[in-house]
């Protein structure tokens, strides 16, 4: 049985900061913790065992909104860094049947789905190093899912905290994909037979749950000859950018965030009115930077020094709010302007989504073809 033990938790390593990004001040924040799995993280000596051998990656992303500031830093810069990488083979792609237990929007995931790949593409990923896909595109997951799905507990299922937060959620759609939607995790990773997983902290469980069918198959059907290798989690750096509007993190569809397909206009007209901290109501209140927004987006994006005018400005009430936020609107044009013009022209090209989805689905088909054939045979329903 898969759990998430309260007296097994241990803090997670960090991946390695990006060449010439600013180095984050500690926050004081607690660390996220994970329930034990193994993790590897990204800034691996040269020339260990690890290194030294081709690891395949798999990471989805959900077609709920359009991609912003949050999902570069957290996910999107990620994946370009593992791309780039010679000792990686990156599966990646949109994950438009995921979206569909919680967005079931036609109109929506036709529009989200091709920004997402070229939100991918933008932020450095090359696309004839790895392999971008739709999952809805390999209907050997679908297979692969339906042989896993008759291995995975149900009890286990229902008490998976992401199903009992989406039920909370939205209680008028607890649907079966929403119970399920841990398996088809499981069936994307293991299809290409991943070994590496960028994964978030609500994600952990799942991946625990991929494991443990994993090895659960290799008992049961080829104790001798595993077909599925035991995925790991990449460590990251936790990414939690706040909403402009102050009520959360930002989303892709909240209507708080600073978008990849914004320009450097589009941004500062979001940022102007943006909430800061409560406190500084008139220009010479003093504040405290650690309930301010803006400074927590700083925290991300901005060099220490940075940040330390920032902080003694607001405590002082020697700077306003507003200038805070030109400095950040500084600092995001340098990080995001080069993403956000990338984007730009690739999107003048109409093809160029559908010839990268149209190439990258058949050499991932090419692969999880292979192991879903496998394991089927292995469980005797594929007939000669």
């Amino acid at each position: 049985m898969i759990a998430l033990p309260q007296d097994d938790r241990r803090t997670f390593p960090t991946e390695r900061p990006v060449a010439g990004a600013p180095a984050r001040r500690p926050t004081g924040r607690p660390p996220p913790v994970y329930s034990g799995l193994p993790i590897e993280g990204l800034a691996m000596p040269q020339g260990t065992a690890q290194d030294s051998s081709r690891k395949t990656v798999l990471s989805l992303v959900r077609a709920t909104g359009q991609g912003h500031l949050g999902n570069y830093l957290g996910a999107y810069r990620q994946m370009a860094e593992l791309s780039a990488r010679d000792d990686r083979t990156c599966f990646y792609g949109v994950a438009d049947l995921h979206t569909l237990t919680t967005h079931p929007n036609p109109a929506e995931i036709r529009r989200y789905a091709p920004g997402i790949v070229l939100d991918i593409l933008a932020s450095g990923v090359d696309p004839k190093r790895s392999i971008l896909f739709m999952q809805s595109s390999v209907p050997e997951t679908s297979e692969l899912f339906w042989i896993l799905s008759c291995l995975m507990p149900i009890g286990l299922l229902q008490r998976a905290v992401t199903f009992k937060d989406k039920s909370e959620k939205q209680p008028e759609n607890v649907n079966a994909g929403l119970l399920a939607y841990p398996v088809l995790m499981a069936a994307d990773i293991l299809g290409p037979r991943a070994q590496l997983v960028p994964v978030g902290e609500d994600q952990y469980q799942h991946l625990e749950m991929a494991r443990e069918l994993a090895n659960k198959f290799n008992r049961m059907f080829c104790p001798d000859d595993p077909l599925f290798p035991e995925p790991q989690a990449v460590a990251k750096v936790p990414i939690r950018v706040p909403g402009l509007d102050g009520g959360g993190k930002m989303g892709k569809s909240e209507g708080n965030a600073l978008y990849l397909s914004d320009g450097a206009d589009a941004m500062w007209e979001k940022l102007r009115p943006a909430m800061t901290d409560p406190a500084r109501k008139r220009r010479q209140d003093p504040g405290t930077p650690e309930n301010c927004n803006i400074y927590t987006i700083h925290e991300y994006v901005s060099p220490p020094e940075t940040l330390a005018w920032a902080a003694e400005g607001c405590r002082s009430a020697s700077i306003g709010c507003v200038d805070c936020k030109k400095r950040l609107h500084g600092h995001l044009v340098d990080l995001l302007g080069p993403v956000q013009e990338r984007r730009r022209e690739l999107a003048r090209d109409p093809s160029l989504v559908q010839d990268v989805l149209s190439d990258g689905t058949k050499r991932a088909r090419e692969v999880i073809r292979e192991t879903v054939e496998r394991a089927k045979d292995l469980v005797g329903i594929v007939w000669r």
